[in-house]
């Protein structure tokens, strides 16, 4: 399948063709969608006899169903019975697929040039966020170095005036640093998101106003009995040449000692207060992987225990969003949750449409108003952001079936590959 060749930032009032809006001061962070509304208009779009899920792990599937797509909207949603097609629309008749709403990664290390990957059914990337803060040494090379209050809001304020979507915190924050992001943040309706810094514990960074938090280590950690020791195992890592690698392997130490102390109880109450506030979390699971080496027990050890946690997460109803690995597959991210840790399908698909939707402040309940965009689900008035699967590809039976794809539909463009092709219109370039 073709893929477009640039990406568009949601975010300003704008047209069509070039920035596409995205409301919600309260959002954790606009949104990169694939540029679906480039170039000349399109003939309406009508895909119908298809098996509609609108709303993954919310609604049940609506067989027989056509959505007719309009000027890069949802037109009209309805019983192929009852609705019939517009003259002037190109009709696919999809008997036997399944339609779902088109992807949202909820990955927040994504590039300035990064765009989603149309062709794996991804329609939008949260971002673009501002460089990540960090305290000295810094993780990564990119990475904005912060060391104290003072740099911590000079950052905010320059991510903000740079049209950042959100301001992105890494682990190695001072706790006074990460304070003034969080109150500089919130001064300027900024959302941040990323990190819980080694110097926070979850709870607080929830408190504080973090409502997407990636990476299961802050979680992992806080629900041991030997937290205390474990804190002080933070406040001492120290790092060399390669200050990521030398971090995580630290981390992973400390990850092991919370794993044979972890106390349920304590979970729950932890588990209870980030549904309480609205924090999300980013499991990243196919970030890490499954240990392979056979000196590294503990290590597999950390990833069935980042399962059961996630598990965890899921039955306390803090919601969970799928965001894949630097470079990865959301794919893989959507099937180590559905099968993995045991969500299911239809949960692991929540995960990203209807959730990551709510995270980034697109599942406003009427797109046709003003510039807005909204996403996640199937509906009349939301942006055209679909995916079309193979015949026989169920996803609420089986997650992998989200690999089996014939066409995405972004902001009304189709893009074919498959069974489906006749004469797709090239992507924009």
């Amino acid at each position: 399948m073709a893929e477009p060749g640039r990406r568009l930032v949601l975010g300003g009032a704008a047209a069509l063709g070039s920035a596409l809006a995205l409301g919600g001061t309260a959002a954790a962070g606009r949104a990169v969608a694939a540029a679906g509304g480039a170039g000349p208009p399109v003939r309406p779009l009508a895909l119908t006899h298809a098996t509609l899920v609108a709303a993954p792990g919310v609604e049940p599937p609506q067989p027989g169903m056509t959505v007719v797509i309009r000027a890069g909207r949802i037109a009209a949603v309805g019983r192929s019975a009852e609705l019939p097609a517009p003259p002037d629309a190109r009709v696919m008749d999809l008997r036997g697929r399944y339609v779902i709403p088109g992807l949202i990664d909820s990955r927040t290390d994504g590039g300035s040039s990064d765009f989603p990957p149309v062709g794996r059914g991804v329609t939008t990337f949260a971002g673009p966020g501002s460089a990540p803060l960090d305290g000295p040494p810094a993780l990564r090379p990119e990475s904005v170095t912060v060391r104290d209050a003072a740099a911590a809001r000079r950052a905010v304020r320059r991510a903000g005036e740079g049209g950042a979507a959100f301001v992105r915190v890494h682990p190695r924050l001072s706790r006074e640093a990460y304070l003034a992001v969080a109150d500089e943040a919130r001064r300027r309706q900024l959302p941040y998101a990323g990190h819980c810094p080694d110097t926070m514990q979850l709870a607080e960074a929830s408190d504080a106003g973090q409502r997407i938090v990636e990476h299961l280590h802050a979680l992992l950690l806080a629900a041991s009995t030997r937290e205390e020791e474990v804190r002080h195992g933070l406040a001492r890592i120290t790092v060399g040449a390669d200050p990521y690698r030398d971090w995580l392997r630290q981390i992973h130490r400390l990850e092991w000692t919370a794993v044979r102390s972890y106390y349920p109880d304590r979970a729950d109450r932890l588990l209870d207060r980030l549904a309480a506030n609205g924090t999300r979390i980013t499991p990243a699971l196919a970030a890490h992987g499954e240990p392979r080496r056979p000196d590294a027990a503990y290590l597999r050890g950390i990833h069935d225990h980042r399962l059961h946690l996630v598990a965890e997460l899921h039955r306390r109803g803090v919601p969970v969003l799928a965001g894949s690995a630097r470079g990865g597959d959301l794919h893989e991210e959507l099937e180590l949750l559905a099968d993995g840790a045991g969500l299911g399908a239809a949960a692991a698909l929540r995960a990203a449409t209807v959730e990551p939707a709510r995270a980034l402040g697109l599942a406003g309940a009427d797109g046709t108003a003003g510039t807005a965009w909204n996403a996640g689900t199937v509906a009349p008035g939301r942006a055209a952001d679909l995916v079309v699967l193979a015949p026989g590809a169920d996803p609420l039976r089986d997650v992998k079936a989200v690999r089996r794809i014939d066409a995405v539909v972004v902001r009304g463009r189709l893009f074919e590959s498959g069974s489906t092709r006749t004469a797709s219109p090239r992507p924009p370039r």
